[in-house]
């Protein structure tokens, strides 16, 4: 018998790459499918959703629907990481995004008014993001991965469970779906669960044998409301001024995206302590809202621009949001052998952050050179893909957890009760927050950061970027107050919103 042999009788190695199986066709399942088929697997899409139909990015936005992924005609923003990884690896695919309508917004080039100094620097062509609506990049990237060699896209597949060989870490060895009326049992080498914020990998591995995964889960406290609109012919984007595009004034959120086809959409946000907020949810009230905010008045004039979307549900909300962790290691390798998680399924945070979509391809690409790494041991693939996950793609999760708990806290009045937390409130209300609006350094470590391209503590860790922000913060509030946005009078805008309703 030959080490080959060996490890396909083992059942923690296969030769790869083989069969691959990817539970859901959301953005995560096709970068993966996508990654895989890159590196010579066969790769089968199963996806519980049906087909798109549609001819055009637009028909994809009016006709799609999406019920596995609620939050398809949300805002979205496709961050810097992503957008070079496209340039780098996909430039065909970035070339067939930008042509479908896609936009490269730099940030450096709307930087806010009052900052001065700032002056290109090598690396500033990674601070780039792509503003299109999420049905977009879906719908292209879609049509890019099915023409793939090797890749198969299932539509109407509900998966029910994996099949497996038992043992205290089962092998997986397949998935059993639905589709059509008909039970179905697929074979498959490794299987990619890709089904994002409703995943039920835990259930499916309990009904296998294998141990239960870590997770942890937190409430966001916060809900939050879209609405898209298109600029009107002969129309034109406001041109930037003193209101930013995006401001948080701890009762109330937004922030502006531009999108593809002269389209753009508008988001507001607001805590859960804050439940009058939720008439937002009401046309009238959000476009009350719009007119007493002012950055967002002079995009969603009338005379510039009409809303689109669905007439019955015009502006979209969403609750229910967690910051939820889950690991498939333990201290003894893989819950389960040949059974990988990804994106929102494994990481879900907060998506008022924009990161989902980028950490869904860079998670699914760490699978792929994991599998390249280690082509005979899924053992140790799953301890690659978690200790490289766990240095990328966690910190970005504790900071979205620190965020939220903090906003939480803030909206419900209460203060920090211990002394070092209270400091670095202050440091990072009256420090950072400042700087970002009057030093370059520091507004250009918030933009990578923000970009995915360094974690928080690596953009802020700088010693650069940490004393600039003592400067700033220790120089006190008379001298900074320049710099501060003057937010809208809660009472106004809630009686704006409660005048429109009556009406």
């Amino acid at each position: 018998m030959t080490a080959h042999d060996e490890d396909i009788r083992d059942g923690s190695k296969r030769p790869s790459p083989g069969h691959a199986v990817v539970v859901g066709a959301g953005i995560t399942g096709l970068a993966a499918a996508l990654l895989l088929a890159d590196g010579g697997w066969r790769v089968t899409l199963l996806e519980r959703d049906g087909e798109p139909e549609a001819d055009s990015p637009d028909e994809a936005f009016e006709r799609w629907r999406r019920k596995g992924a609620v939050q398809v005609r949300h805002s979205h923003a496709f961050l810097g990481r992503l957008r070079n990884f496209l340039r780098d690896r996909y430039p065909e695919f970035l070339a067939d995004l930008l042509a479908a309508g896609a936009r490269e917004l730099r940030m450096l080039d709307v930087p806010p008014h009052t900052l001065r100094g700032l002056v290109p620097e090598p690396g500033d062509d990674d601070l780039v993001m792509l503003g299109c609506r999420r049905l977009t990049f879906e719908w292209v990237l879609r049509r890019h991965v099915s023409r793939r060699p090797g890749v198969e896209i299932l539509s109407g597949a509900a998966v029910s469970g994996l099949r497996a060989e038992p043992g205290d870490r089962p092998r997986v060895t397949g998935v059993r779906f639905e589709r059509a009326g008909e039970s179905i049992s697929l074979d498959a080498d490794i299987v990619v669960d890709a089904s994002g914020r409703p995943s039920v990998a835990s259930d499916w591995l309990a009904e296998i044998g294998a141990p239960a995964p870590h997770e942890v889960s937190e409430a966001s406290g916060i809900l939050y409301y879209s609405r898209f609109y298109r600029l009107r012919p002969g129309a034109d984007e406001p041109a930037p001024g003193e209101h930013p595009g995006a401001a948080d004034f701890n009762w109330i959120k937004y922030a502006i995206f531009p999108a593809d086809h002269r389209t753009f959409s508008v988001t507001l946000a607001s805590p859960l302590a804050f439940p009058e907020m939720k008439m937002l949810a009401r046309a009238p009230a959000f476009d009350a809202a719009m007119q007493a905010i002012p950055a967002l008045a002079a995009w969603t004039d009338p005379a510039r621009c009409e809303p689109i979307g669905d007439p019955e549900r015009p502006v979209q909300a969403m609750g229910g949001l967690v910051n939820r962790l889950r690991r498939f290691v333990d201290e003894s390798g893989a819950l389960a052998r040949g059974f990988f998680v990804l994106g929102d399924a494994a990481y879900c945070t907060n998506p008022l952050y924009g990161r989902g979509c980028s950490q869904g391809f860079l998670h699914a690409n760490m699978l792929a050179e994991a599998l390249g790494r280690h082509p005979h041991d899924l053992d140790a693939v799953a301890r690659d893909l978690d200790a490289v996950a766990r240095r990328d793609i966690e910190p970005f999760y504790r900071a979205s957890l620190v965020a939220d708990r903090d906003a939480t806290r803030k909206a419900e009045g209460r203060r920090s009760k211990d002394w070092r937390a209270r400091l670095t409130e202050r440091f990072f209300e009256d420090g950072v927050v400042v700087a970002t609006r009057c030093d370059p350094v520091v507004f250009r470590a918030f933009v990578r950061m923000m970009n995915m391209i360094e974690t928080p503590e690596q953009a802020f860790g700088d010693r650069r970027v940490l004393l600039r922000v003592l400067r700033v913060w220790l120089r006190g509030s008379r001298r900074n107050r320049p710099y501060a946005i003057t937010p809208p009078d809660r009472q106004d805008l809630l009686e704006r919103c409660r005048r429109a309703l009556a009406a």
